[in-house]
């Protein structure tokens, strides 16, 4: 008989999608989470009890927020509970439980439990906790307490004393005992701090930060599989950044454009019926799923991961790829400028002898003594139709993936955008319900393409 102990477990890759979709990671972390910090008697009834809460509690943001004393971090919390819905947590709320003691009495311990007390009562729903920690001892006494933050956000004010005066002659009389109380309390914290900036920024651009650190989720582990859709006007460098995402993660180039050239000449049942449908092909969801569905279900794609490009063109497109047994878990569009993009189509050559493709504005003294044509893909007429294309189905993508997918300024230079597509690909899942293609809603979404306008309001995720 074999020794189970010793045999290689292994996860099929079909099965992971669904644990990745209903976040059954999260949940179990959460589980395992209470259970260490409650450690009931009975453990088996203490989990039954807990599951429903735990469930709701996975994409739940626990924030502390630190500051020195001249930020109003009060108000900055105000604002980020607009968004986020979470409570604020403050002395004063802590100090309700103490009417005859000061502040500077409690002990850490006793600090902890009231807190504890305050998170885990039922109308607290994910919370913001505000000048609720003085020192290093209270911040540790708070983690062994089981409350244990999600993010840690430290608001850091500027500090530029005048040149002609000495370094320190002008600050408040507890600023050096506040920069060694600081430094403690980020030490406790050092595995989930993010700082913020506040330099000349105004209370909005501080919160909006903000909100965008606290959506991020910081990853469980598991096993996990990068399946990404690189969506974008044509000529934003979707195929640029899918090579080079295949060369450096060992991801699979599903490059829909060269797969449906490829089901086209084929002698199968397939191939026929997509040359029967002629020139409206592209608008046959069902049949360009089919030719998807072969590639993204073969082992190399299951067990590597995959990066998409040149599919989907519609909503539509994209409710029967959500369909698939292993659906995209990024959607990342790269917002470019139009008239970029028209000049990247526009100049770009084929070399007749060796076929390769070469843009004639960089270095225009090599291209001099070659013999280059345009592709007729590369037409202005072909190229406008395509960009426009794309705007007018834009926002109706944009709405269907919702918080689902993000957002990649594509006027960057080349790196810039390469290493903002992995920092997308390496960290957790947006905490957002997952897309519901079978929801039916108005799929002709009003939303402007931010490529047709101005980029520079583009963000970088």
């Amino acid at each position: 008989m074999s020794d189970g102990t010793k045999r290689k477990l292994t996860m099929p890759p079909w099965h992971i999608p669904y644990l990745e979709k209903h976040r059954i990671h999260e949940l179990f972390t959460e589980l395992a989470r209470e259970l260490v910090i409650q450690q009931p008697v009975d453990h088996i009834c203490f989990l039954k009890q807990l599951l429903v809460h735990a469930a709701k509690s996975v994409d739940v943001a626990r924030v502390v927020l630190l500051s020195s004393p001249k930020v109003n971090t009060y108000e900055v919390a105000s604002q980020i509970t607009y968004y986020t819905k979470q409570t604020v947590i403050n002395d004063s709320m802590i100090m309700e439980y103490f009417k005859d003691k000061k502040r500077s009495e409690l002990n850490p311990k006793v600090l902890a439990r009231v807190l504890d007390r305050i998170v885990r009562s039922e109308q607290v729903r994910g919370w913001i906790l505000v000048d609720c920690i003085k020192n290093a001892t209270e911040a540790k006494a708070i983690l062994q307490a089981g409350i244990l933050p999600t993010h840690v956000i430290h608001l850091v004010a500027p500090y530029n004393p005048p040149l002609n005066e000495l370094l320190y002659c002008q600050v408040q009389g507890g600023w050096p005992e506040y920069r060694r109380t600081i430094m403690g309390i980020r030490d406790a914290f050092q595995h989930c701090l993010m700082e913020v900036y506040l330099e000349r920024k105004s209370i909005f651009e501080i919160v909006e930060e903000c909100y965008e650190y606290i959506k991020i989720k910081k990853g469980v582990g598991g096993p996990k599989q990068p399946r990404i859709v690189l969506l974008g006007p044509r000529g934003c460098g979707r195929k640029t950044q899918a090579r080079l995402l295949e060369e450096n993660l060992n991801l699979i180039h599903v490059d829909f454009e060269y797969l449906l050239c490829q089901a086209w000449v084929s002698q199968n049942e397939l191939g026929e019926q997509l040359r029967n449908c002629q020139d409206d092909v592209c608008f046959q969801s069902n049949l360009l799923m089919k030719v998807i569905e072969q590639r993204v279900l073969k082992p190399d794609c299951l067990q590597q991961g995959w990066v998409m490009t040149g599919f989907p063109f519609t909503i539509t497109d994209f409710r029967y790829l959500d369909c698939l047994d292993t659906p995209p878990n990024r959607v990342i569009f790269i917002d470019c400028n139009l008239s970029v993009c028209k000049d990247r189509l526009l100049h770009r050559k084929v070399n007749v002898n060796t076929g390769s493709v070469s843009n004639v504005l960089d270095h225009h003294e090599f291209f001099m003594n070659k013999v280059l044509a345009t592709h007729p893909k590369d037409a202005p007429s072909v190229v406008e139709a395509e960009l426009q294309f794309y705007c007018e189905n834009y926002g109706s993508l944009r709405s269907y993936c919702g918080e689902s997918a993000a957002v990649v300024n594509g006027d960057q230079l080349q790196r810039w955008v390469y290493e903002s597509i992995c920092s997308i690909i390496v960290r957790a899942a947006p905490a957002c319900p997952p897309r519901n293609p079978n929801k039916v809603e108005n799929d002709s979404v009003s939303c402007t393409c931010p490529s047709i306008s101005d980029t520079s309001q583009s963000n970088v995720t």
